[in-house]
């Protein structure tokens, strides 16, 4: 079984791109209150997109939570 990914008019970078600039807000978020921030469910890209954004933010860490449906990430100062 072969696996083929389009990427159609580079939509799938585009919509990465919008929601790195979108955690890079939450970043900052995190950062002045000091408090962990959870964010919506979404799909496995989406959350890798969110990691890698916060993985070159500094003084911040990613986790995901929960299960399925309702997989999510948490973002949250480095301790």
């Amino acid at each position: 079984l072969t696996r083929v990914n389009l990427d159609i008019a580079e939509y799938k970078k585009q919509r990465a791109d919008r929601l790195a600039e979108q955690v890079m807000q939450w970043a900052e978020s995190v950062k002045s209150s000091g408090n962990p921030m959870e964010l919506h469910p979404m799909n496995a890209a989406d959350r890798r997109t969110v990691h890698k954004t916060i993985g070159e933010a500094e003084g911040l860490v990613s986790s995901s939570a929960g299960e399925g449906r309702d997989r999510h990430v948490v973002i949250s100062p480095a301790s």
